[in-house]
């Protein structure tokens, strides 16, 4: 078991049951009063292999050797079995070692047969693995591509999700994004859309860069809100290095096309340095239920496959939050 930190503990070890520690927590919990605090820190715990079973890779090794390992005496430490002791014990002890010595010896063709089918399984690994690098290369290529050929978006108003004359409201995602703020922080701001969220930073004293790839909404945050926004290209995404150690996202990640999300976040992981702390937030589906018009998504992001995501582009510390407005706020860092 390793402690990544205090609310996150990620289970390494194959042979524990999480279902069955699960378990022994929700017992414990059950039998002594608990806090609110105390309930809210256990919600956050994520457990690693999530199947009781676990997840081990195969080893050709550990493989042939419990093949040939054949049948052991048991070791009687089943009540069961305290009935049976001394020389019957022997006895048996030695008519099973005679079975397995003699199954052995029968069944040399089987074992040809099993080695045989390990070393297919084997090379079909290695082709497997050969073919996995191809596919990877081929999908960065064809990302490439769709960068290449689409510089932009068009029409603008189907990726925003803010109302230009919405009320200046938080909701409770944003609200937790900018609780993990400071006055003293330095925060990069990618895609405010019209800017509402950077009025709440200019109101906590937060100092922030911004950056966005659409035009209109540059030219109404320039004039109305701050001159701290810079308006990029799709080629760029990213200003130049370096960043700032907080990079904050509040506008829904699914409205932006998956072309832009992945080449935004492997700028991410090529630009910023080591310790740099992200906040981006996401739903799959509209949260505007009191107006019959929903913004339309234009990306489905799968929880596992990000998480997943990420972790191949070398982020650490990936924390997911549920808020209640129906949105998820992942916290990383690089």
């Amino acid at each position: 078991m390793e402690e990544r930190s205090s609310d996150i503990i990620e289970i390494k070890d194959s042979s524990v049951n999480v279902r069955e520690l699960m378990e022994e927590i929700e017992s414990r919990l059950a039998r002594r009063p608990v806090s609110k605090e105390e309930l809210e820190r256990l919600s956050r715990w994520k457990f690693s292999p999530q199947s009781p079973e676990g997840y081990r890779e195969f080893d050709a090794a550990e493989t042939a050797h419990l093949f040939e390992k054949g049948i052991s005496p048991p070791k009687f430490t089943n009540p069961k079995f305290k009935y049976i002791r001394g020389p019957i014990r022997w006895l048996f002890i030695k008519l099973i070692e005679l079975y397995a010595f003699l199954d052995k010896k029968l069944s040399e063709n089987r074992t040809r047969a099993f080695y045989s089918v390990l070393n297919e399984l084997i090379l079909l690994r290695g082709d497997h693995e050969k073919l996995k690098r191809k596919f990877e290369k081929f999908y960065n290529e064809f990302v490439e591509l769709n960068y290449a050929l689409k510089k932009e978006i068009s029409p603008e108003f189907v990726w925003s999700n803010e109302f230009l004359y919405e009320e200046e409201t938080l909701e409770e995602s944003e609200t937790l994004i900018l609780s993990r703020l400071n006055p003293g922080d330095l925060v990069l701001t990618i895609n405010p859309e019209w800017g509402k969220f950077l009025k709440q930073l200019l109101k906590a004293q937060i100092e922030f860069k911004a950056v966005t790839w659409n035009k209109s909404q540059y030219s109404y945050i320039k004039e109305h809100i701050t001159n701290s926004i810079s308006l990029l290209s799709f080629e760029e995404v990213l200003p130049e290095s370096p960043l700032p150690s907080k990079i904050i996202s509040n506008s829904n990640l699914c409205l932006l096309p998956n072309w832009v999300l992945e080449k935004l976040f492997k700028s991410l992981a090529s630009k910023t340095s080591s310790g740099t702390e992200f906040i981006f937030r996401y739903s799959n589906y509209s949260n505007r239920m009191v107006s019959p018009f929903q913004p339309i998504l234009l990306t489905q992001i799968s929880e596992s496959a990000f998480r997943e995501f990420l972790q191949k582009l070398g982020f650490k510390n990936i924390v997911d939050t549920k808020a209640g407005d129906g949105f998820s706020v992942f916290s990383f860092r690089k």
